[in-house]
């Protein structure tokens, strides 16, 4: 199977930070806040590429720090690195943004922010991710969640995307350091062969679709769960030791183990198997703790399947 996590490098220099950015012509002016309307950031690049960042209410300090305003996690994103600010003058309202002496800069159509007036279009890049400033409705703002469900999600189990869990992963870790726990659940489906082979593969990805629902049902709102490949998940249990982990782990076989399936008129069960390991009890990587956890399931599949399995125990 191929390595999710294996990427081309990449870098970041201030002399190629106006390289994707669109020229505009002018000095930025000011925005006109009108009713109804939300001003946003809208994500064109890195990161979460697709998200909105709300900025209506203001003033919103943005940075990697989990206690910004709006937290992103980007390396070259320093911890407090803009602030956006709405300013009411008796012509109207506009928003501006300044940098907070970050590492790799602000700039707004190529220019260096220091409270810099918006206006609807501007390009704003942080460090290596490029933002569209944006005044938008609700349809407008229904539009970019839709897309940006569409990049990260996986469309028929509602699972991230190897990539964009990949970009989380890599951000619990920076959190966490050495000091942190945090485990990770490599899962894979029993009997789905028997179910494609005897029903057909429409029967088959019913039931990838449920486990996809299943798995969102037991996850606790700091988990992350994305789909490997196939039928074959890895979850996140954020904030947890092994034991944590293993009574989650447990939790999602019951439910899967008792749920009764029908295709056709036809009724049918399987069952899933689950490896766990622990960061970074375990693995000192992305990469070696993905292999962990696979260790564990192939032994949970080799002891008879429908069980979890911990890395501690190979």
């Amino acid at each position: 199977m191929p390595d999710p996590f294996k990427e081309e490098p990449t870098s970041y220099d201030p002399k190629n930070v106006a390289d994707d950015m669109t020229q505009f012509s002018g000095a930025p002016g000011k925005v006109e806040n009108a009713d109804g309307m939300r001003a946003s950031l809208i994500a064109l690049s890195g990161w979460e590429i697709g998200r909105e960042i709300d900025v209506t209410d203001c003033p919103k300090v943005l940075g990697r720090s989990v206690n910004a305003d709006m937290s992103i996690n980007a390396p070259s994103i320093s911890r407090r690195h803009a602030q956006i600010d709405r300013i009411k003058e008796n012509d109207g309202e506009y928003y501006i943004i300044s940098d907070l002496k970050s590492s790799n800069g602000t700039f707004v159509n190529n220019a260096p922010a220091s409270a810099t007036p918006l206006k609807d279009g501007d390009r704003i890049r942080m460090g290596e991710v490029l933002f569209k400033f944006v005044l938008q409705d609700e349809i407008d703002a229904r539009f970019h969640r839709e897309i940006h469900r569409r990049i990260h999600y996986d469309a028929l189990t509602g699972l991230l995307t190897m990539d964009a869990f990949r970009q989380r992963l890599d951000a619990v870790i920076r959190r966490c350091g050495r000091k942190g726990r945090f485990c990770l659940a490599m899962t894979d489906l029993d009997g789905l062969k028997r179910v494609n082979d005897t029903l057909g593969h429409l029967a088959g990805r019913m039931v990838v679709r449920e486990m996809g629902a299943m798995i969102r049902q037991i996850l606790r709102p700091e988990d992350l769960a994305a789909l490997y490949g196939g039928d074959e998940a890895l979850i996140l249990f954020s904030n947890a030791d092994i034991d944590q982990a293993y009574e989650v782990a447990e939790s999602l076989r019951k439910i899967i183990e008792t749920r009764v399936f029908e295709y056709q008129g036809r009724q049918f069960g399987v069952t899933i198997s689950q490896g766990l390991a622990e960061w970074p009890t375990h693995a000192d990587t992305p990469e070696k703790l993905i292999a962990a956890a696979d260790r564990a399931l192939y032994a949970a599949k080799h002891a008879g399947r429908n069980r979890v399995c911990c890395a501690e125990t190979l």
